[in-house]
């Protein structure tokens, strides 16, 4: 595996290793997306099956990947890469509507931004390639293990600079 495989597949395992930390750390998510008030009511009874869903597709990759297996990292990055894409439909409509409320994306306080739609949109497209077997899985255990520590990095890159960019906003507000 060459760096120019290793960098594209980091940021496709970025997206599925965020998804897993969403799974673990997020807390009462139906009642966030109750008081958004977009969804339909039946929707919303679904709502509690969303973290394992996530945590499950986003572990189904990290497993696919370290594992070697094709098929099933295929199947689970479209099923993620799916998911992003309503993510940043979701989070769009509700920006749009609501503005800048809490959206219950890594936790229960975080706004809903043009960032969050943004950022779920390249994780999707980064996911994309995957899904058609690209990069190759290696064959190397060394290497697949080496893709997802790069990958839990830029996850945790990406935690970051979402966080900062929430401070950057809400101080910006303060200060009008």
């Amino acid at each position: 595996m060459t760096v120019f495989d290793m960098l594209p597949a980091s940021f496709a395992l970025a997206g599925a290793v965020l998804l897993v930390v969403a799974a673990v750390r997020r807390g009462d998510l139906t009642s966030v997306i109750r008081a958004h008030d977009l969804l339909p009511a039946y929707l919303v009874r679904l709502a509690p099956l969303a973290a394992p869903a996530e945590g499950l597709a986003g572990a189904a990759v990290l497993a696919g990947w370290l594992a070697g297996e094709a098929r099933l990292l295929r199947f689970a990055a479209a099923a993620v890469a799916l998911w992003y894409l309503a993510l940043a439909a979701y989070l769009a409509v509700l920006l749009r509507r609501r503005g800048g409320v809490p959206c219950g994306c890594l936790d229960e306080t975080s706004p809903a931004s043009a960032a969050k739609v943004g950022r779920a949109v390249l994780l999707a497209l980064a996911t994309a390639p995957l899904v058609a077997g690209w990069p190759p899985v290696p064959a190397e255990p060394g290497a697949r293990l080496l893709a997802c520590g790069l990958g839990a990095f830029v996850a945790g890159v990406l935690i970051t600079a979402g966080k900062v960019a929430d401070l950057r906003g809400t101080s910006a507000a303060g200060g009008r």
